[in-house]
């Protein structure tokens, strides 16, 4: 039976506008009174979008993940506030990053991302559709089949291989892949 834990003791290490890591003590309620200590990271709710274009291609954009020190490709994200709406966030963040205005924009999850037991982000993913051939996309822009797009995860997944250009898809980008293949087939 799966023990009912409380939280009993929380110090915060690090705050900025983007995150707070902590020092945490859950105890359990039990007779035991058995406790799990460790540090977690608390942060804004983070917005994914899958841009795709009029031929069914992936916007990818170059990023450098400090946390492991090297350049991966993402979709356009970005950490966003409670207040701000989701759709008018996911409609700025594709203009800023793309270059195009986004359309038909749908949300497309609204839950927390609970793959990591260490942090309690919460990952919004949208889905909308820009058109390239009326003013094009930012140089920045990698435009890629979102069919090769699932073949080539597929290959960084399981064999290690880099997605393209020597980089690897980033992890928010392979969440919110996940998430929009399951949601809309």
């Amino acid at each position: 039976m799966m023990k009912n834990y409380i939280l009993t003791n929380s110090q915060d290490l690090v705050s900025n506008s983007e995150y707070v890591a902590s020092y945490v003590t859950y105890t359990s309620q039990d007779k035991d009174k058995h406790r799990i200590n460790v540090e977690i990271i608390k942060t804004n709710p983070i917005i994914s979008t899958i841009v795709l274009n009029e031929h069914n291609e992936l916007a990818l954009i170059p990023v450098f993940q400090p946390a492991v020190g090297q350049w991966v490709y993402e979709i356009p994200y970005r950490f966003y506030l409670n207040r701000e709406q989701v759709i008018t966030v996911a409609e700025k963040l594709t203009y800023e990053k793309v270059g195009l205005p986004l359309s038909d924009a749908t949300l497309l999850t609204n839950g927390p991302n609970v793959q990591n037991p260490k942090t309690n982000t919460n990952l919004q993913v949208v889905f909308g559709r820009v058109q390239t051939f009326i003013n094009g996309s930012s140089e920045k822009v990698r435009w890629v089949d979102l069919r090769d797009v699932y073949h080539k995860l597929k290959k960084q997944l399981q064999f290690a291989e880099r997605f393209m250009d020597g980089l690897y898809l980033g992890g928010l980008t392979t969440d919110a892949l996940l998430i929009y293949k399951l949601v809309e087939g």
